[in-house]
């Protein structure tokens, strides 16, 4: 009898963690450049950013090994005191639709991350903004 294949997952499509990490170094190059969003970033390094954002997009993705994570309380939390307006989110998630165009990111993987960023949307977006 034949092995079945697998279909791989789209993390797995996508290229895995040095793909993810290429996208996710041209995000936040041209998030630093957006005026409105850059003061996010003034007192936080980019640096220690990138890897919760990896899991993340690893979750989202199908990744091997992606931890089990409460989005909710872990994007909450991550944002709490940023105070994220409206605009600013959508603005962020047009730049890195931008970042995902750039590297030819498949559309069904494009909208997988567009429909996971409106499902968190509340966990990040300030409700005083």
């Amino acid at each position: 009898m034949a092995d079945v294949a697998t279909v791989p997952s789209q993390w797995e499509r996508v290229g895995g963690a040095p793909a993810v990490r290429a996208v996710l170094d041209r995000f936040y190059v041209d998030m630093l450049a957006e005026p409105q969003l850059a003061a996010y970033f003034a007192d936080r390094s980019v640096d220690n950013i990138k890897p919760h954002l990896a899991e993340v997009l690893k979750v989202v993705l199908g990744g091997p090994g992606a931890k089990e994570l409460d989005l909710a309380a872990y994007l909450t939390g991550a944002h709490a005191n940023l105070g994220v307006s409206p605009e600013d989110y959508k603005r962020t998630g047009e730049v890195l639709l931008g970042a995902l165009d750039a590297f030819d990111v498949e559309a069904d993987i494009v909208s997988t991350i567009v429909a996971a960023l409106e499902a968190v949307a509340p966990y990040v977006i300030s409700p005083a903004a």
